[in-house]
């Protein structure tokens, strides 16, 4: 064979292995680059389409974790937003009385607002749908850190709407409901019509304190009944010092009793140093806590008649012949038609306000129908800046007695439209 002829022969069986390695290597590569794109496809593009719905939790962080209680009969409602009525049957400042307001999430549960803590409940997360959801109140439209709302029953009390109701909070001057259960537990109301003398370090020592004074003078002959009108209304820090005084000697004392009375009410989540409301770390209380003063207050006819009185005067003395004006912080703060427009019309009958900046506004109150079903309402840690802020939130709150959730929108007072807010 010659050289030229080997040389052909060469490069036919060349060819034939380049055939070969074709028709075996050049589809599995195929193959493989396949299955590197698919995988890649896989593992990047659900991470790309999730990102604007992180985004949006981000957004949404702090109404991040809707947090479950259970209401009576078993169902329940996201921590922060209000029970679809399908669920429920439906037929509700002072001191040196300011903050931020946050909400976070706290997985509580109750069965009754006032009655025995039953454990807690299971968390959800879905943030999104909050806000489109009728049966769920736009979180956005509340400020306070804390709240309650609950229907009052005659064995259970039924359960709308709760934020944080466990947490712990400074009542600031809502702890003078608690100093007025406290007195009259002392002094008998036969000898409310008596009178003591207001003494000038009483009144300097609360005046350096920065807390408000509802105007009594040194010297002054008062009688207890007013102490307790300025003590309630305008929360007149003198006022509360004063009665703790001719109840126990001292404050000091007075307040070793206000701490009995709550541990045999079975507040185990509040103590007071004070009778004022005076900002400390260990005075504290949480919503559900304050809740259960105000029914105790309730359940007493003066205090229930004091903490529904919009305005009085005390009586003539020498230093105020024509007596002090007492306004009520909570219900010269609204117009009072509010909630007449709901499917429900509601009035709200009483409260008591308070602020100091840790506590932010805070307000505890009632309303009733014209059934005579009464609710109470509690928010704590509204604004720091603007006293009507807890007035709103109230408002708001109380709507979702009779109207969809998802249908409510924020009540807010307006200063121009209140002629007795004191400015």
């Amino acid at each position: 064979m010659s050289k030229s002829e080997q040389d052909l022969q060469k490069k036919k069986n060349t060819g034939k292995k380049r055939n070969t390695a074709d028709y075996i290597y050049a589809p599995l590569v195929a193959v493989l680059a396949c299955v590197s794109i698919f995988l890649l496809t896989w593992l990047i593009l659900p991470r790309i389409s999730d990102q604007p719905k992180r985004q949006s939790a981000d957004r949404n962080e702090p109404f991040s974790a809707a947090v479950t209680e259970m209401l009576p009969g078993g169902s329940s409602a996201p921590e922060g937003t209000a029970a679809s009525p399908a669920d429920t049957t439906l037929t509700e400042q002072t001191g040196t009385e300011a903050d931020s307001s946050a909400a976070s999430a706290e997985t509580t549960t109750m069965s009754s607002a006032a009655g025995t803590d039953s454990g807690s409940s299971a968390a959800s997360t879905d943030v999104t749908a909050l806000p489109a959801d009728p049966n769920v109140m736009n979180p956005s439209l509340l400020i306070a850190r804390n709240a309650l709302l609950f229907k009052v029953g005659e064995t259970e009390n039924e359960v709308i709407f709760t934020r944080d109701a466990d947490a712990k909070i400074y009542p600031a001057s809502m702890t003078k409901m608690m100093t007025l259960i406290t007195f009259l537990s002392i002094v008998p109301e036969e000898k409310l019509d008596n009178h003591v003398t207001m003494t000038q370090t009483v009144i300097n020592a609360q005046k350096a304190r920065g807390l408000l004074c509802a105007g009594f003078k040194a010297n002054e002959s008062c009688k207890i009944r007013d102490l307790i009108y300025a003590m309630m209304l305008p929360s007149g820090a003198e006022a509360a010092v004063m009665l703790a005084v001719t109840a126990s000697g001292t404050e000091e004392a007075f307040v070793q009793q206000m701490n009995q009375k709550a541990a045999e009410m079975g507040l185990q989540q509040t103590h007071f140093v004070n009778c004022t409301g005076l900002h400390n770390e260990n005075h504290y209380s949480t919503a559900r806590d304050i809740s259960r003063i105000l029914l105790a207050a309730m359940e007493n006819p003066f205090i229930k008649e004091v903490m529904s009185t919009r305005s009085c005067f005390t009586e003539s003395t020498k230093q105020h012949p024509n007596g002090i004006k007492l306004l009520s912080t909570t219900l010269t703060r609204m117009v009072g038609n509010e909630l007449e427009g709901m499917s429900v019309p509601l009035h709200v009958v009483g409260g008591k306000t308070g602020f100091t900046n840790p506590a932010g506004q805070c307000l505890a109150s009632w309303a009733v129908d014209a059934a005579g079903n009464t609710y109470v309402c509690i928010v704590a840690g509204s604004t720091a800046k603007e006293p009507l802020d807890a007035i709103g939130d109230t408002l708001t709150l109380y709507q979702l007695v009779s109207e969809q959730p998802g249908t409510i929108k924020r009540i807010q007072p307006k200063e121009a439209n209140l002629p007795d807010y004191v400015h």
